[in-house]
């Protein structure tokens, strides 16, 4: 009887799973369709600034686990102040969420189960693991693999680049300043960061480079676009070596893709952070000392030094 139990309930659990899979790129497509009414609305630029063209700006992309841009981690938090006292010149901007072709959160209204993602909101900041905080994660993930989609991808990362150009500018970039971007995309981050490099490069006639934390990205065409990709990965980080597996363009075999091009290219560079895992405590943004120094702070300096070469 239990085993005939737990073989029905893993049955009706897979076919979630592929049902929610299915009806991942729906969003994208309404939103691509024109159905969604909450178009995002693009800020006019404000009056150019004399310095404009020498400030540099930082978006920081959340990873899967996120549910709005508005809503971080207590960790990240502390891993965003962090990086504002490091490069105090640079403007960081950190309220994009990247897992919406608009860029609206989880958490809002009229968004489908909009009070199950608020729930999931409480028991994160309780910092409770349970399954519901895993169909937040899933649910992201699932748009992840919308945007490394060579269907659904370019309409995705569309959205997704005027979101982030959205959030720019309301944070004082002009437009054809010439103002260097560096998207900081943890985890699904980087490949979002990846695909709307293209579009971000054109919109904003400016350098666009990007920063993957444990990225697990696809041979992306956006790749094309990037002045350079600094892939950190930690050495225990088993997670952003799925991308490295599951995307076949980045196997070696396949010596003409987008990301084998781009690394002869020399514009993937790769930087190992030792005794680094994933996420959790010895994540990338982990803020016990180790050594004396914490994991997120190794991560900041790292950053800043890219940044700053």
């Amino acid at each position: 009887m239990i085993p005939s139990l737990l073989f029905t309930v893993i049955a009706i659990g897979a076919m979630a799973l592929l049902f929610t899979a299915a009806l991942s790129p729906i969003e994208t497509l309404s939103w691509w369709a024109g159905w969604a009414e909450d178009e995002i609305e693009q800020p006019a630029a404000p009056p150019p600034q004399p310095d404009s063209g020498g400030r540099r700006y930082i978006v920081y992309l959340s990873g899967v686990a996120s549910l709005s841009g508005r809503f971080l981690m207590p960790r990240e938090k502390v891993f965003i102040r962090r990086l504002k006292a490091s490069l105090p010149d640079a403007a960081v901007v950190s309220n994009v969420f990247p897992y919406s072709p608009k860029g609206e959160p989880l958490l809002e209204s009229p968004r489908a189960f909009d009070r199950l993602w608020r729930r999931v909101q409480k028991l994160k900041l309780a910092e409770k693991q349970t399954i519901l905080s895993l169909l937040t994660n899933l649910r992201n993930i699932y748009q992840v693999m919308v945007s490394a989609d060579h269907r659904y991808g370019p309409i995705f990362n569309q959205g997704a680049a005027r979101v982030i150009e959205a959030a720019l500018i309301e944070d004082g970039y002009v437009r054809g300043s010439g103002a260097p971007v560096a998207i900081i995309g943890y985890s699904g981050g980087a490949q979002v960061a990846i695909g709307a490099a293209a579009f971000l490069r054109a919109r904003l006639r400016a350098p666009i480079d990007v920063i993957g934390l444990g990225g697990v990205v696809a041979s992306d065409p956006g790749l094309r676009y990037v002045r350079r990709f600094h892939h950190i990965v930690g050495d225990g980080d088993n997670i952003q070596r799925i991308g490295a597996v599951m995307f076949s363009d980045r196997w070696k075999l396949a010596a003409y893709s987008d990301w084998n091009a781009a690394k002869r290219e020399g514009r993937i560079e790769k930087h190992v952070m030792p005794g680094m895992i994933h996420a959790g405590v010895r994540g990338y943004f982990g803020r016990l000392p180790v050594d004396g120094v914490s994991n997120s702070e190794r991560t900041v300096e790292k950053i800043a030094a890219i940044l700053s070469a």
